[in-house]
């Protein structure tokens, strides 16, 4: 029976790795890992980042990003809730853009704790320098650019 077994793990064993390598290593470590799944990485030049300028019924103008709608936002991972909400607030579809920037208002009005009157939502870019520290400069954006605005929803 043990010799039973020890050859079942062998042929386990073998057929495991034979998988491994049809796969490339796409599955490893079981998970997608994008800076190990593409063999060879080479580090961003550039990196992008969207901004929220928000105007409350007060008159005082508010810079957010994307992470700050919610707690739980990384910076680091683009598939974040805050992100998404705003890509889909300046999204091509009407009826996407309608819902996202419903649910845009009311966050904002969350975070902020006031009233809000006009969102603008701006692009921004930096050149990346790992020779420097930090190596991006966040107060000299290589590139800004307006996205999109629009006015809360009068209820």
């Amino acid at each position: 029976m043990e010799i039973q077994n020890l050859r079942l793990a062998k042929y386990f064993t073998a057929g495991l790795a034979f998988v491994l390598l049809a796969l490339r290593g796409s599955l490893w470590p079981f998970t997608w890992w994008d800076m190990y799944d593409g063999g060879d990485h080479e580090p961003p030049t550039q990196v992008a980042r969207l901004q929220l300028r928000v105007l409350d019924s007060a008159g005082q103008q508010h810079i957010l990003h994307p992470m700050d709608l919610y707690t739980l936002d990384d910076d680091s991972s683009p598939q974040t809730p805050g992100h998404q909400l705003v890509r889909d607030a300046i999204a091509e579809s009407p009826q996407t853009q309608n819902i996202a920037r419903t649910y845009l208002m009311r966050q904002l009005e969350f975070v902020l704790q006031s009233k809000i009157e006009q969102v603008e939502i701006w692009d921004y870019s930096w050149e990346v320098n790992f020779e420097q520290h930090p190596p991006i400069d966040i107060d000299q954006p290589v590139h800004a650019q307006f996205v999109d605005s629009f006015i809360a929803h009068t209820n």
